[in-house]
């Protein structure tokens, strides 16, 4: 990793630092139906955290993280889970 690249999210990634991301980070954890967005807890709970705590599979959340950054802030909505 060099000086100025961001260090991978992982499960153990703060959710804030996947927020600070940028705001398409946002609609993801809104389409999960985390109540995480706002939260005061965000600077201390991990990815990992919010993928036990509300049931949600750890590996599709890192999956669609990446996405996401690789799509370098596609504002487009994500689909919803039915």
């Amino acid at each position: 990793m060099t000086i100025g690249e961001r260090p991978p999210v992982s499960a153990h990634s703060l959710v804030a630092e996947v927020l600070a991301l940028g705001p398409e980070m946002a609609l993801l954890f809104l389409d999960w139906r985390t109540e995480c967005v706002g939260c005061s807890l965000v600077r201390f709970c991990t990815l990992e955290d919010v993928s036990r705590y509300y049931g949600l599979d750890l590996d599709q959340m890192l999956n669609q993280i990446q996405e996401r950054i690789e799509t370098d802030g596609s504002h487009s909505y994500p689909a919803r889970r039915t």
